[in-house]
């Protein structure tokens, strides 16, 4: 093989490297922990975001979910899954505690990333100003009122805090004149808390029920 050939050989795979800036279809990786679009091309995490203004011109069948701050990316993958098979719209609020890039990120959400409308967040002011007709409800353990007791609808922001972690929870974030109403999931005193997505799970399911479970089958 001529110099030149090879030279050809290594651009080409070069410009497949970059196509698959994720790392598809390269040994070790399995079919579960790729990203692709309807039509099975990969595609990035960022590449099906949604931008926070036409997010909020969204005509939605139930409540938005917002992550403040989330640190563990398989409950954040599960939450677009969550949110792909539910029509919800998704808000990630910056600082992440990972990369959009991250394998489990990758593997939890499967191939629903591009079915689900993310929004990425610099700040939760944004949040605020871009949504500002929105009722915020926080889910925090320290509220009094469960979260049957809310009558939800489309236009609401389903707002959970961190994970539990090194950094305190938010409660400038989970708290004050911006939130109108918190609530809590209720639990045995003995145990600590559920698995975030599992919490946005049990919430998103009862606002979609309440509203009939509009736009499912």
């Amino acid at each position: 093989m001529s110099e030149h050939e090879t030279a050809n050989q290594q651009s080409a795979a070069e410009q497949v490297s970059s196509m698959y800036e994720y790392g598809y279809r390269k040994t070790g990786y399995q079919p579960d922990e790729l990203v692709t679009d309807a039509h099975g091309n990969p595609i990035a995490v960022t590449d099906a975001m949604l931008r926070a203004e036409d997010a909020a011109k969204q005509v939605t069948t139930t409540p938005h979910l917002c992550y403040y701050s989330p640190r563990i990316p398989g409950n954040t993958g599960s939450a677009i899954r969550l949110c792909a098979v539910t029509g919800t719209i998704l808000h990630l609020v910056e600082p992440l505690g990972f990369n959009l890039k991250d394998t489990k990120l990758r593997r939890a959400g499967l191939d629903y990333h591009d079915m689900a409308h993310v929004v990425l967040h610099p700040n939760f002011d944004n949040v605020l100003e871009t949504m500002p007709n929105s009722r915020v409800i926080a889910f925090t353990a320290h509220a009094s009122k469960l979260y049957t007791e809310i009558e939800y609808r489309p236009t609401d922001i389903l707002l959970f805090g961190p994970e539990p972690g090194d950094i305190p929870d938010p409660m400038d974030i989970m708290g004050g004149p911006h939130i109108a109403e918190q609530v809590r999931l209720p639990m045995r005193p003995s145990l600590r808390s559920l698995n975030l997505t599992n919490c946005a799970s049990i919430a998103i399911y009862e606002a979609w029920r309440q509203l009939g479970f509009a736009g499912g089958q």
